[in-house]
């Protein structure tokens, strides 16, 4: 669920087309599980929107076997709609199912249900905190604490509107408040030692990316009012700034030029010194040091791109384009050192989300 206004527009749109074909939408093939014990990526595919189910996508680095719809093959039951995220924690996969107000829990040897986390309200993203606490953020502006011993939530949290990722820095976690249906501006800072709140630290609209450098600041994207492809005369544009996470002070501020254009989402590369980014539909990259915004793309595509994420081991990009938001996506591979393409493989409905392992 990357944005539902923003999507709701975009179906909108497409419903007419499907109404009018008599092709019938095709299912995701399911093929038989592959060994989950050596490396892959995991992708989330939300599902249909409002309706059906999200799935869980594997591939594997060592074969290149891709096995879809990986959750219902093993335990033989839906996951839900809509397959958020999934991270992986203490052996452990949690994998967020957004619109059933659930984490599913399964073991990572087999893949097999190992409980469920319920009563949460519209859960986000996932954050191992110890050896018994883990975060999850949630549309009513709150962070649960969770016993992952004991799958309950001990504890909530409460932030500003609309939690979303998270990430740790020493004894301090950073909570991206992008604002659920509506625009947050504002960075909750939790203490991990008391669970209490810090302070909400107030930045640009729509917080969707955040990432620590090799110098242990940290990056956050800022989207800016608006949704990509539906210019609004009230739009604000992005900014890309980069925070000492002790002071809590914006070292440095890049605005970007265009306000119907809002960049989105961050990832890190093993180095720690090189920034990547969502924008124009493609990945563009940034140096620690450069004082103003790369010109050109890393990568480059014609095609919508959803969502993406880095593998630091491989050092790979990957993207993912939903085709239609109704039938199967591609993921799409690149390096990301020269930007050039890798190869793609077909998933689910929606991918949404990538998990390294």
């Amino acid at each position: 669920m990357k944005n539902w206004w923003n999507k709701i527009l975009i179906m909108s749109c497409l419903s007419a087309f499907f109404l009018l074909s008599c092709e019938k939408d095709k299912p995701v093939t399911k093929t038989d599980p592959v060994s989950i014990f050596g490396s892959g990526v995991f992708i989330c595919n939300e599902g249909p929107y409002m309706n059906g189910t999200g799935t869980v996508s594997f591939m594997s680095f060592e074969t290149g076997q891709v096995s879809n719809d990986l959750f219902e093959a093993v335990n033989h039951r839906p996951l839900g709609n809509i397959v958020q995220s999934m991270e992986i924690y203490k052996d452990r996969g949690y994998i967020i199912v957004n619109n059933a107000n659930r984490v599913e829990v399964v073991d990572m040897t087999d893949f097999h249900s190992a409980g469920a986390i319920e009563n949460l309200t519209l859960p986000r993203f996932f954050l191992g905190i110890d050896d018994r606490r883990a975060y999850i953020s949630c549309w009513d502006n709150t962070v649960a604490v969770l016993n992952v011993m004991t799958l309950m939530v001990e504890k909530r949290i409460p932030t500003q509107t609309g939690p979303e990722r998270m990430l740790r820095m020493g004894d301090r976690v950073f909570v991206l408040n992008q604002g659920g249906y509506s625009i947050d501006s504002s960075v909750t800072v939790i203490n991990t030692n008391s669970d209490l709140v810090i302070t909400n630290l107030k930045v640009y609209p729509k917080p969707t990316g955040i990432v620590a450098d090799r110098e242990g600041k940290i990056w956050i994207m800022c989207s800016g009012k608006g949704y990509n492809g539906w210019p609004a005369g009230d739009d604000t544009e992005g900014h890309l700034l980069r925070i000492d996470p002790q002071t809590l002070t914006i070292i440095k501020d890049f605005p970007f030029p265009d306000k119907s254009l809002h960049p989105e989402k961050l990832a890190v590369n093993s180095a720690g010194d090189q920034i990547f980014y969502l924008y124009k539909n493609g990945i563009y990259n940034m140096g620690l040091n450069q004082d103003v915004l790369p010109a050109q793309a890393l990568v480059e595509r014609a095609g919508y791109t959803y969502t993406f994420g880095m593998d630091t081991a491989s050092g790979y990009l990957y993207l993912s384009d939903p085709v239609d938001f109704v039938q199967d996506g591609w993921v799409y591979r690149y390096q990301s050192t020269t930007g050039l393409p890798v190869d793609s493989f077909k998933v689910g409905i929606i991918p949404t989300y990538f998990c390294f392992k």
